[in-house]
């Protein structure tokens, strides 16, 4: 099993991603859970949402404590998601540029990559009350590290879920994720990226 952690700030579009995530791993097969956990439900709040995925039926209801990832869609939230729980083998991937992040996670202990969601997000017109929605941008990254849904199966969510008016925006959106996710830092990295795609 799989577990992901993920951590935004309210208006970003978390709780679509980890809905839109799960279906892109029940069209691929797998069996997934994935849900919200909200502290003040307003914009700009700080938000939590766990993912799991894995070959056989989920029983466990727990909220993930030590993820397989962490996704960090702000980097205002980047202290307070690491420090809520990681593991030696945790991967992070946070929003923020190549150049900030090589920065703010040269010191992490644990394998680290970078997407600019955020300026994918505004490029594109994805903004809500002036909050950039990075989430399918997100999307593509998550696939991209992850290795657990192909692009393939991510665009065909897009695909159902979009509306015609931001269909070709979205499936840019999640091209741009997929495609300029930079790795930062890579103890064992490369080691574990190879263990997953052959798992697979």
């Amino acid at each position: 099993m799989v577990e992901i952690r993920f951590h935004s700030l309210g208006g970003q579009g978390a709780v679509t991603l980890i809905n839109m995530l799960a279906r892109a791993g029940d069209l691929v097969g797998r069996y997934v859970q994935a849900f919200p956990f909200f502290g003040a439900e307003r914009r700009g709040a700080p938000v939590k949402c766990f993912l799991r995925m894995d070959e056989k039926p989920i029983d466990l209801r727990s909220q993930i404590y030590r993820p397989d990832f962490l996704v960090v869609m702000s980097p205002a939230v980047l202290e307070a998601a690491v420090e809520e729980g990681t593991k030696e083998s945790t991967v992070l991937l946070v929003n923020m540029r190549e150049d900030e992040a090589r920065k703010k996670l040269a010191g992490l202990p644990f394998a680290s990559f970078a997407v600019d969601g955020t300026s994918i997000a505004i490029d594109l017109g994805m903004e809500v009350e002036g909050m950039p929605v990075t989430n399918i941008a997100f999307l593509g990254a998550v696939s991209y590290v992850t290795e657990l849904v192909p692009l393939e199966a991510v665009t065909e969510v897009i695909k159902e879920s979009s509306p015609p008016a931001r269909m070709e925006a979205n499936m840019e959106a999640a091209r741009r994720g997929f495609t300029s996710v930079v790795e930062i830092n890579k103890p064992e990295a490369a080691s574990r990226r190879s263990a997953r795609g052959a798992a697979r």
